[in-house]
């Protein structure tokens, strides 16, 4: 009951957004590569949260994170904090509720690396013109599975096929 009340008290004090943006559904990098025109659309979401120093004229940096196959869990949410405790806003990513899986453990196919990192790619478009967002100083984490986005996510073909001309400043894979 405490950790409940905790969360919500948490949720009132810290400055969130919950952000819908549209990717798609590529199984495989080919897909992404060869094919991603022909991809089912897929709406999906996340949770930005600023920093403790929040303010309505100020751009900060922003780290995208991507969780591993279990989904989101209590060691990734105090990663996330300890950005936003070095004034770094965060973006927590949700591939899999967005699809309506919880975990991807033993079967990795209803949500591929590919769909993961076509929604990384589209929630940084959609970060980029964020008010309080500074699209030049974006980084891109995650932990297991979200790790391998990060490093596959880096991939030229890939990022010219998706179209996107961002870059992240920086990328840190767990």
């Amino acid at each position: 009951m405490r950790v409940l009340f905790l969360i919500v008290l948490i949720s009132f004090c810290f400055p969130y957004d919950k952000i819908s943006f549209i990717s798609a559904n590529p199984f495989s990098f080919k897909d992404i590569i060869t094919d991603l025109e022909n991809q089912d659309e897929q709406e999906v979401f996340g949770v930005l949260r600023f920093p403790d120093n929040y303010s309505e004229d100020k751009k900060f940096p922003l780290i995208i994170g991507v969780a591993g196959s279990l989904g989101w869990g209590k060691h990734h949410h105090r990663y996330l904090e300890l950005y936003r405790r070095m004034g770094i806003a965060t973006f927590e990513l949700n591939s899999f509720k967005s699809r309506g899986i919880k975990s991807t453990v033993g079967s990795q196919t209803e949500v591929t690396t590919a769909m993961i990192i076509l929604d990384v790619y589209k929630a940084f478009e959609q970060l980029a013109v964020h008010p309080n967002i500074d699209k030049n100083k974006v980084g891109l984490t995650g932990w297991s599975l979200g790790g391998g986005v990060t490093l596959f996510s880096a991939w030229e073909p890939l990022k010219e096929a998706i179209g996107i001309d961002l870059k992240f400043s920086a990328r840190l894979a767990f």
